[in-house]
């Protein structure tokens, strides 16, 4: 069976693969990361309440507890951010075309095979399939634009393809 899906990757998209990479290959870091992010935190809510600190310390540790709980709360959407901007001119919009041997992937500037073995992990969201290509790097594919076919027989047919379960994140 052949599958075609158009993705337009905006902020949400690329929210949606950020959240997926670190809840799949950077499970360890982002665990790691949230521990030291809750010590320093604690610890700047204790200089806060010290009493004995001047009124500009405490501000300045006030600032930083606010933006490590920012950061903390918004962080895939900095990522998406950051993704954005460093993508190439003409990348926004991405058809797949999904065949049994490969799929390929077209963009104003480039078309390219890929090979089902290259996925890492399969991840899916209520909007979108995610593919985990490597720690940095993730293809998305909007399930309301898939065509040719419904999302169960696209999911059976990318975990047959892979030879790996799906993952589901959730939002």
């Amino acid at each position: 069976m052949e599958f075609t899906c158009k993705t337009v990757y905006d902020r949400r998209v690329l929210a949606a693969m950020s959240r997926a990479l670190r809840k799949t290959l950077r499970k360890g870091i982002d665990r790691g990361l949230k521990v030291f992010a809750g010590v320093v935190t604690l610890i700047a809510l204790i200089t806060i309440l010290d009493s004995a600190q001047s009124v500009w310390v405490r501000g300045l540790y006030g600032v930083l507890v606010f933006l490590m709980l920012f950061v903390q709360w918004k962080g895939d959407s900095l990522n998406a951010i950051f993704a954005k901007r460093k993508a190439l001119p003409g990348m926004e919009v991405c058809r797949a075309h999904f065949v049994p041997d490969h799929y390929e992937t077209v963009t104003a500037g480039a078309a390219t095979q890929w090979q089902y073995d290259r996925i890492l992990a399969l991840v899916e969201t209520s909007r979108y399939f995610i593919f985990i290509l490597g720690r940095n790097h993730a293809q998305a594919f909007e399930k309301r634009c898939l065509e040719r076919g419904s999302e169960a027989e696209f999911r059976s047919f990318l975990e047959e393809k892979t030879g790996k379960s799906i993952q589901y994140i959730g939002r």
